[in-house]
């Protein structure tokens, strides 16, 4: 029934109660990891069709799922999911900033929740500073880093901010080059081959409007 329902081209109602109704055999805890890795796959595959029915599920969930979850954990996974969607997919990103913080309330497995908060933020925020975006910035750098251009480049670009705020006119242009040089290198990712043992580099994924910032700086 899953690959069913990922694999249907022009889903009507039957094919969401079809597969609304295959999740009654299953715990509300098990319902919002389907849900989650289905709305995933979904994503993966793309176009306008299978956004909308990542969304709706997703929506789906936190609507019907989440009263008698016992471990949270399960409903970060869907939160996380619908963050990554109005973030990248849909770029709405007030509701990207609320899922996230939600994810963020309910996960105590993965760490990293300040360095997603921050992206949040920033993007919610229109790249303005604010007092929570030094904070979730100091507390993001305590934070594994996982050394992803995502990462390293919102971290910079949140440090920009700040030092722009505070009038850190030497540590603004320092940050200004490593963001240029992040997004040019991002254009040069099959040198990762080379120069990694990663086989499979890791690409920017950050909205347009991220990439027209920093290249007006």
């Amino acid at each position: 029934m899953v690959d069913r329902f990922i694999n249907t081209k022009n889903r009507d109602n039957k094919a969401y109660a079809d597969f609304f109704r295959y999740l009654q055999n299953f715990s509300d805890e098990e319902k919002c990891s389907i849900i989650a890795q289905v709305a995933e796959s979904l994503i993966e595959k793309g176009g306008k069709e299978n956004i909308f029915s990542a969304e709706t599920i997703l929506v789906h969930a936190t609507q019907k799922y989440m009263n008698n979850v016992s471990d949270t954990n399960y409903k970060a996974l869907v939160y996380y999911r619908l963050g990554q969607l109005y973030e990248l997919h849909i770029e709405s990103f007030i509701k990207a900033y609320t899922y996230y913080e939600k994810y963020a309330l309910n996960n105590t497995i993965n760490e990293g929740s300040h360095a997603i908060l921050l992206r949040a933020l920033i993007l919610r925020d229109n790249f303005r500073y604010s007092k929570e975006l030094e904070n979730e910035l100091n507390s993001s750098l305590c934070e594994y880093d996982m050394n992803e251009r995502n990462d390293r480049l919102y971290e910079s670009l949140g440090s920009f901010i700040v030092a722009r705020h505070k009038l850190e006119a030497e540590r603004e242009k320092a940050l200004i080059k490593k963001l240029k040089n992040i997004i040019k290198g991002d254009e040069f990712f099959f040198l990762d081959f080379v120069l990694t043992k990663d086989k499979t580099p890791v690409r920017l994924k950050v909205p347009q409007k991220v990439i027209d910032y920093i290249a007006a700086l």
